[in-house]
């Protein structure tokens, strides 16, 4: 699944809503972890620790792309947090294997925390289940053995866990950044993209590895702004700067398919960025591969993108994106048999 690094990102909050009749909540003592196999980190019980002791237990899927889009996020927060007694554990409901092969294809560096694998899904029923949460990814902060907090990690986890854990800088960093993305919201809604560009700015000042910021300045510059050349100076240089698979990936996707970058639509910033991508990912990430082949058949090399396209295919085990890499190879084949004639 691609995702659009652009302001619509930036605008966007999602939240896990929980059922009215959860039989588990924030204040209530968190049930024990019922853990088949400890993939990554030692085996943890958040119920029997110290009472100043913080756990993050996130329930999460190899197959949910917003799950693996906040994986970098995760593994930022348990790097800031790990010498204030944080413990980060991603639970999956998965079989070891497919988790395993998922972290051998890449995410063992990127998931910088404990993973475990639940045992016949007792720990989802306990802890999401008892909680009325239907969804993923889905957080649980626990201090004390109790809850603190459940939510979408994505939604104000950092600062919950700065709060809990006494990090009075970090959150009052994080408060002043949910300050200026409400501005954004605001200023969005009314078209008013000086002040957008203005904020998103403030943001970067905060937080200067933000990809999701840099990447909405560059669509404000070059589509609300009308300031293409300005832009286009900007993308070389989040894009010379960034180490990040996925960010890259979805920029140049971004990029590409985006309507609102067809005039002009800059294919060559888009073929820096995948290039890129392909070799941190040691060409073995079939949705690189995807995107490559896109930007080789926007730029007239059908042979190139059949050939990419037909990599993505043999590496993907996603059943969804395989189907979608199948339809777009089919289109390329297509594209090329009509040139022939």
């Amino acid at each position: 699944m691609k995702f659009a690094l652009s302001i619509i990102v930036v605008l966007s909050s999602l939240a896990v809503t929980g059922n009215v009749h959860a039989k588990l909540g924030v204040g209530d003592k968190a049930p024990k972890l019922s853990i088949k196999h400890w993939i990554k980190g030692k085996s943890v019980d958040p119920t029997s620790a110290s009472p100043d002791k913080v756990f993050v237990v996130e329930f999460w899927a190899t197959w949910c792309g917003p799950c693996v889009h906040g994986i970098p996020h995760l593994s930022e927060m348990q790097d800031h947090f790990k010498d204030k007694g944080v413990t980060f554990i991603g639970v999956s409901n998965e079989s070891r294997s497919k988790v395993k092969k998922f972290l051998d294809k890449g995410y063992d560096a990127k998931m910088r925390y404990t993973v475990a694998i639940d045992d016949s899904n007792q720990t989802n029923k306990a802890w999401m289940a008892a909680a009325g949460q239907n969804g993923i990814p889905c957080a649980f902060v626990v201090k004390g053995g109790r809850i603190k907090w459940i939510g979408h990690p994505m939604n104000g986890l950092d600062t919950v866990v700065a709060e809990q854990c006494g990090d009075t800088k970090y959150a009052e960093r994080k408060k002043k950044r949910q300050l200026l993305e409400k501005k954004i919201q605001d200023a969005a809604r009314d078209e008013k993209w000086e002040q957008v560009l203005e904020a998103v700015e403030q943001i970067l000042e905060l937080d200067p590895h933000s990809f999701s910021h840099k990447a909405a300045k560059y669509h404000l510059l070059v589509a609300r702004l009308n300031k293409a050349a300005e832009g286009a100076k900007w993308g070389r240089k989040i894009v010379g700067v960034c180490d990040s698979v996925e960010s890259l990936d979805a920029f140049a996707w971004n990029l590409l398919m985006n309507e609102d970058f067809d005039e002009p639509r800059d294919v060559e910033l888009a073929k820096t960025a995948i290039k890129k991508a392909l070799k941190l990912s040691d060409e073995k990430s079939p949705s690189v591969m995807d995107t490559y082949a896109r930007v080789l058949s926007v730029s007239g090399d059908l042979k190139g993108a059949i050939h990419w396209q037909s990599k993505a295919i043999e590496l993907c085990d996603d059943r969804r994106a395989k189907r979608d890499y199948k339809n777009r190879l089919a289109e390329y084949k297509k594209q090329a048999k009509a040139e022939e004639v």
